[in-house]
């Protein structure tokens, strides 16, 4: 049940907004692959997807908070969980590639710009900043 608000929430929120149907979907079945759901009042109101790579890296793939509620703190809030989660893991860095529209967000969450080095060998999209912080 919890997989399928996810999978609902990632393609309403996330994959709608640039016309794609989710090509990440199998992630969610990946030992590898951390998905949070962040709930109020019972409903789904946020997620976060973070791969875990070697070398205790791992990389932010997805936050997005329903549209109605975001400027309202939730995504500092889910962020700073995922983070809370990822240190008592002993990763560090968290990774992520910032689209223009969300610069800013992780800049006043203490991240910068930091090489992203994807080791599938994936280059960073071409309008995304590679950016990154020390836990």
């Amino acid at each position: 049940k919890r997989k399928k608000k996810a999978l609902d929430f990632r393609q309403k929120h996330f994959f709608d907004r640039i016309g794609l149907q989710d090509p990440y979907a199998w992630a969610l079945d990946q030992k590898d692959h951390l998905h949070w759901l962040l709930y109020k009042t019972g409903n789904v109101i946020g997620y976060a997807h973070i791969q875990l790579w070697p070398n205790h890296r791992a990389a932010l793939r997805i936050i997005v908070i329903e549209e109605s509620l975001r400027g309202r703190g939730m995504g500092r809030y889910l962020m700073q969980f995922c983070e809370e989660m990822l240190k008592e893991r002993g990763i560090t860095p968290l990774q992520t590639e910032a689209s223009p529209n969300a610069y800013l967000f992780y800049q006043k969450l203490g991240y910068t710009e930091m090489p992203f080095n994807n080791p599938d060998g994936e280059p960073t999209h071409l309008d995304d900043r590679a950016m990154g912080k020390f836990l």
